[in-house]
């Protein structure tokens, strides 16, 4: 999959240039970009990422439903997206020039539909948008949920506790299941 997003550093808005690439291309819900780079920040160090980065970008239902239609077959809108960096010639970051080097890619968030989970799960829409940039970045980092017998959902689990999270089960399952459809 191509990296959608890295080549619009411009469209970023109030970061400084050691800021987390944060774009909010959707204007249906109010985002406080600010701490959302702080918590990429705190996730980079937490995750112990070193140089490797990642940009995250809010889109409506309707530009995310789009993606996963493209992407994954699935003509309906879903909370999160990941889109691991791939160079034209199949390379991953460790192989790219100087511009993408340690790029991991880019996490697609709806808005719209994180503002349902958190109000379905009972806590804040930033609180789920968190959720789900932690669950973007293990998918960026490898890890899938869908064939690796539980191992991102415990490591999800266990990262949670360090980043005093709340949420019962992994982003977008109910509580008490170990697996996460999209």
């Amino acid at each position: 999959m191509k990296v959608f997003f890295a080549n619009r550093r411009c469209e970023s808005t109030e970061a400084g240039d050691d800021d987390p690439m944060i774009i909010n291309r959707q204007d249906q819900f109010p985002l406080d970009l600010g701490p959302l780079r702080a918590y990429q920040r705190r996730l980079k160090r937490v995750l112990d990422l070193g140089p490797r980065d990642f940009n995250v970008c809010f889109v409506s239902d309707e530009d995310i439903g789009q993606m996963n239609s493209v992407y994954r077959g699935k003509a309906v809108p879903t909370d999160v997206l990941s889109f691991p960096w791939e160079g034209d010639d199949g390379s991953g970051p460790e192989e790219a020039g100087d511009e993408f080097r340690n790029f991991l890619g880019d996490i697609v968030i709806s808005v719209a539909t994180a503002e349902r989970n958190a109000r379905a799960e009972g806590h804040s829409t930033e609180e789920e948008i968190r959720l789900l940039i932690l669950h973007g970045v293990l998918h960026l980092m490898g890890y899938d949920h869908e064939t690796d017998q539980g191992e991102m959902n415990s490591l999800e689990l266990s990262l949670r506790e360090q980043l005093n999270q709340a949420g019962k089960a992994p982003v977008g399952q109910p509580a008490g299941t170990a697996g996460r459809s999209g």
